[in-house]
């Protein structure tokens, strides 16, 4: 029967980009390094589920909105077309 295992799960964002992980452990030595990992790049946020292995499912809801600039711009665009 196989053991337990450690699930990582984090987060990393920058302005251009997001990037969600989710790193499996076999045992609770190497889980600890990469805490440690993650908290020297200043990952202070994180979540480790325990358990057999596991199957994923994604599910991603982004909503996006217009920028104000380029809102006011269509605005100004469309004015003129108007006159």
């Amino acid at each position: 029967m196989p053991s337990d295992r450690f699930y990582l799960i984090y987060q990393e964002a920058s302005d251009e980009e997001c990037l969600l992980t989710i790193q499996p452990y076999d045992d609770q030595q190497e889980l600890a390094e990469a805490i440690n990992r993650l908290q020297s790049l200043q990952v202070e946020e994180y979540t480790i589920i325990k358990g057999k292995k596991m199957k994923a499912a994604l599910r991603l809801a982004v909503e996006l909105h217009e920028d104000e600039d380029t809102a006011a711009e269509a605005a100004d665009a469309k004015s003129k077309e108007n006159k």
